[in-house]
């Protein structure tokens, strides 16, 4: 019985060695892998940093080479003359930089550059001096006159009109422009404006009635009689991922009036951008983008020659943003501020 039971214990206590070893084992497999899982990214390690030290080594030797020959021509005019033409240095720009290892002949070179260009200039003759005057005289002239208009740049100041100046005008564009005419009791004027409306659904989308159906913007400018247009889009167009899009649309628009009207006074008008408030957390709308699009605009003014009305400046702040007190929801214009944005249009007109 005694020995049953004896042999019964050390059978226990030789299972829970074996369960021990079997621990200790797997310990030590964990162990091993560790080890070698560290001794990788050791060698990696040292991979990366061998690389890099090659990579500065080589761009230590090109920045070396590229100047040992400029510096060890110190003491040959020749040497000095071929290291800077090789090193793309004028002698002007070597003594403006301090360049003390050449600095007398550096100087000389600069002088006599300098005399060489007293003497040109000596030699020009009077009559080619004056002829130049006369040719900027004339090119200004040119530019005050209306054939000679400069369309780079926006329209500039003049006698105020009054309303019945746009009495054979159109106004095309969206709500904001739609508020314009309202606010202003500008009932003279033809306007062709909705909501929403953007530069290729001015084209497409049936919002003018005409009798009994609805006809597009474009399609009812055919049968409008008008001497001029002012146009104003962007706003609902902020939102397009392409500004060349947005351009080409706006320039078909000029091609469609010419067509109809080749001889009307085409006004494209700057966008006005929006307050602070709404360009940092509007879904689309942003300032920033509505500048590029005024400088895209200004572009095609200039291709296009048409007039370019920086409107923006009728209503902006010094920031270049609306202020708050501008629109209540910070996108369409009070009363007042449409006042003065038909003010600012009275102002900046002209005469053909």
């Amino acid at each position: 019985m005694q020995s049953a039971r004896y042999q019964e214990s050390h059978r226990a206590d030789r299972c829970n060695s074996d369960n021990l070893t079997r621990k200790q084992r797997e310990y030590y497999r964990e162990r091993q892998k560790m080890k070698r899982r560290k001794e990788k990214r050791r060698r990696r390690i040292r991979s990366i940093v061998s690389s890099l030290e090659g990579i500065c080594l080589c761009l230590v030797l090109i920045a070396a080479l590229r100047y040992v020959p400029l510096f060890g021509s110190r003491g040959s005019t020749e040497g000095f003359s071929g290291a800077l033409a090789r090193n793309s240095i004028s002698p002007k720009n070597g003594a403006e930089a301090g360049l003390l290892w050449g600095e007398e002949k550096t100087e000389e070179t600069l002088q006599e550059s300098e005399n060489g260009k007293a003497v040109r200039k000596a030699e020009e003759s009077p009559s080619q001096v004056q002829s130049e005057e006369e040719q900027m005289e004339e090119e200004q002239s040119e530019a005050a006159m209306p054939g000679g208009y400069d369309f780079s740049r926006p329209v500039p100041p003049s006698d105020p009109v009054d309303d019945s100046y746009f009495d054979d005008a159109v106004f095309i564009g969206d709500s904001r422009t739609e508020g314009l005419i309202t606010n202003t009791g500008l009932t003279g004027t033809t306007s062709y404006t909705y909501k929403g409306l953007m530069v290729d659904t001015v084209f497409t989308k049936p919002v003018i009635r005409r009798g009994e159906d609805k006809v597009s913007v474009m399609e009812v400018m055919k049968t409008t009689a008008f001497s001029k247009v002012y146009i104003m889009f962007g706003i609902n167009e902020n939102g397009w991922p392409y500004n060349d899009v947005f351009i080409e649309q706006y320039g078909k628009i000029i091609d469609a009036v010419r067509e109809i009207n080749p001889e009307a006074v085409i006004y494209v008008q700057e966008i006005i951008p929006v307050t602070n408030h709404v360009s940092s957390t509007h879904s689309y709308i942003r300032n920033g983008k509505i500048a590029e699009f005024n400088r895209l605009l200004r572009q095609m003014a200039q291709e296009k020659q048409v007039y370019f009305i920086d409107t923006a400046s009728a209503a902006a702040g010094p920031d270049g943003s609306l202020p708050d007190e501008a629109a209540s929801d910070g996108i369409h214009l009070k009363k007042d501020y449409c006042k003065k944005w038909l003010d600012y249009l009275k102002s900046h007109t002209v005469s053909r």
